[in-house]
């Protein structure tokens, strides 16, 4: 078939490359990714991989993906996935919660919620407490609301900082 494939892939170049700038991105030598694999990933073979002089298998992808702790089809196509977004995170000043969890249902199940989650970290700062999208997520199915209605509520009830 002689038409023009409209799908660029990539090449042996700039996965080696990749390779390279993933390994000096986390400021690691060859020895010390050899080191710290415990000796899966040979530092004399991973240079060869960043030269573009050896042959990297799937299953050594797979390896070198999961070390740098990047999906493989980023380490293959340099393209970042994108598909979710960067969690917001929501800080509460906690100790305000639990001083008026007595005196409403509503804040006294959300001090108890982040009381769960504080305990679950090993949060005990006590003051503030940051929370994950998720985590408002969680609180917005247990309110029967919209995540912005529960952002705009602890905003109303002077407990959100940020």
């Amino acid at each position: 078939m002689k038409a023009k494939n409209l799908i660029l892939q990539p090449n042996i170049a700039e996965i080696a490359q990749r390779l390279r700038s993933l390994r000096i991105g986390v400021q690691l030598t060859l020895l010390d990714v050899e080191r710290l694999s415990n000796g899966a990933i040979r530092s004399v073979v991973l240079g060869s991989y960043e030269r573009g002089t050896r042959a990297l298998s799937l299953k050594k992808i797979i390896q070198l993906a999961t070390f740098y702790e990047v999906p493989v089809e980023e380490l293959i196509s340099g393209r970042k996935n994108n598909r979710f977004p960067i969690e917001v995170k929501s800080t509460i000043d906690f100790q305000k919660t639990r001083n008026r969890a007595h005196t409403d249902v509503d804040i006294g199940t959300l001090a108890q919620f982040l009381t769960n989650i504080a305990h679950l970290r090993g949060d005990w700062n006590g003051q503030i407490i940051t929370i994950r999208e998720s985590d408002l997520r969680i609180l917005a199915i247990m309110c029967h609301q919209e995540m912005g209605e529960v952002r705009q509520w602890l905003s109303n009830q002077g407990l959100l900082i940020r």
